[in-house]
């Protein structure tokens, strides 16, 4: 939660492929300009810029060997200068040059992407990555020089949470489906991007994902699945990225003032209700009206220490406790709440006998209708059949099967 050693306001940003970080990052600089920090005094690092510099310098180097001019200009650029400064990089380029060569691989129109893949340029990759995090590390320590109360930097690095320890960390995630859908119909992205099908775009992103997990556990031994790397974490599949933002600002206020918050934040849209509608409609002695629920988060906001408490099974997010918060931001069109999970899969629910995977099964398809008409306030058109069709089939074909 907070930290009470922190010295300026370091956010470090990381993200699943596909996850929406970079459109978040840019909300997320006007929203605190909104909040009074000046322009001049909003720093933005991001490695994946920095990357692409040492890789289209490098690569356009390798392509003009045979001009001593043109490659004598280019080697005076400062990450190529960084670049040979690094013990045996001559080497490994000189010994890269021969490998695509030898493979007949013509790098006119290598993009990044193959760049980030291609295994012939994996021991180049590993300096790359070596300068990047090295600057990003040494970047934390001048920073945490002296006190920079009226300035914050945005770190948007996958290591950064490691790098720079003291800043205030956030994961990017988004689902598979989702990620390939945004991929497959992003015409600004590169060349890499396009594809044929959304099913072969959603297969890119997951092998992205992967490798890209194997990647830092080969190099660093450090699993970016971990959700202890963490200090906030965002599914951002159905959720709005000014929303996103708002939560990153809300959550990283409360962090510096050593004030709790909920580590873990998804839509309203992926959890599923486990009671009738009337039962959240209704006032219980132990909760409110969730009309009486809705008037309150529209006048105060929402308590970003208040999680709903679910249980997955399958992946799927099952409501265990907060429900009527959880329409009552539905209904309000709010895209993010706070969650925590109490159980997984064969894991009992505390204070049960049952398990989640069992508990699971009491799901029907009557509180979903029911709740999709709540949902529909907020988000104009909603349906759940949108976002798990799979088990809305199964549900429909439970009910359709004759009882033995």
């Amino acid at each position: 939660m907070g930290n009470q050693n922190y010295k300026n306001k370091i956010i470090a940003i990381s993200g699943e492929p596909v996850s929406g970080k970079g459109t978040t990052v840019k909300i997320l600089i006007e929203k605190l300009k909104e909040k009074g920090f000046k322009e001049e005094n909003i720093y933005l690092k991001t490695s994946g810029q920095e990357f692409r510099r040492y890789f289209n310098s490098i690569i356009e180097l390798i392509l003009n060997l045979d001009n001593s001019e043109k490659a004598k200009e280019l080697s005076e650029r400062k990450e190529l200068i960084n670049f040979f400064n690094k013990k045996d990089s001559g080497k490994i380029l000189s010994e890269t040059i021969i490998d695509l060569k030898n493979k007949n691989i013509d790098l006119s129109n290598f993009t990044i992407g193959q760049a980030n893949e291609a295994k012939e340029f994996k021991k180049i990759r590993n300096i790359v990555d070596s300068l990047i995090d090295d600057d990003m590390k040494r970047q934390g320590e001048e920073i945490n020089k002296e006190e920079h109360p009226e300035e914050v930097w945005i770190m948007d690095s996958r290591l950064a949470f490691y790098n720079i320890p003291e800043a205030f960390s956030i994961r990017l995630t988004s689902n598979s489906k989702v990620a390939g859908e945004r991929l497959f119909n992003d015409n600004k992205r590169g060349n890499e991007d396009h594809y044929k099908t959304i099913e072969e775009a959603i297969k890119e992103r997951e092998n992205r994902r992967i490798s890209e997990n194997n990647r830092y556990m080969e190099k660093y031994n450090i699993d970016l699945k971990d959700e202890n790397n963490y200090d906030l974490i965002i599914d951002t599949s159905y959720s709005k990225p000014e929303d996103i933002a708002d939560t990153i600002i809300q959550c990283s206020e409360l962090y510096y003032e050593n004030k709790d918050f909920a580590k873990k934040w998804a839509s309203p849209k992926i959890f599923l209700p486990m009671q009738n509608e009337r039962l959240t409609f209704g006032q219980t002695l132990m909760t409110r009206d969730l009309t009486e629920m809705i008037s309150n988060i529209n006048k105060n906001g929402y308590y970003a220490d208040s999680p709903i408490e679910i249980y997955e099974v399958d992946g799927k997010k099952f409501i265990s406790e907060g429900h009527h918060r959880n329409f009552a931001l539905g209904y309000l069109g709010k895209t993010l709440i706070p969650y925590e999970e109490i159980a997984k899969d064969d894991e009992f629910i505390p204070g049960s006998k049952t398990s989640a995977k069992n508990m699971a099964k009491g799901l029907n398809l009557t509180d979903l209708y029911g709740h999709e008409d709540i949902l529909i306030h907020g988000y104009e058109t909603f349906s759940y059949e949108d976002i798990y069709p799979e088990l809305i089939d199964d549900l429909i074909n439970k009910k359709e099967s004759p009882e033995r």
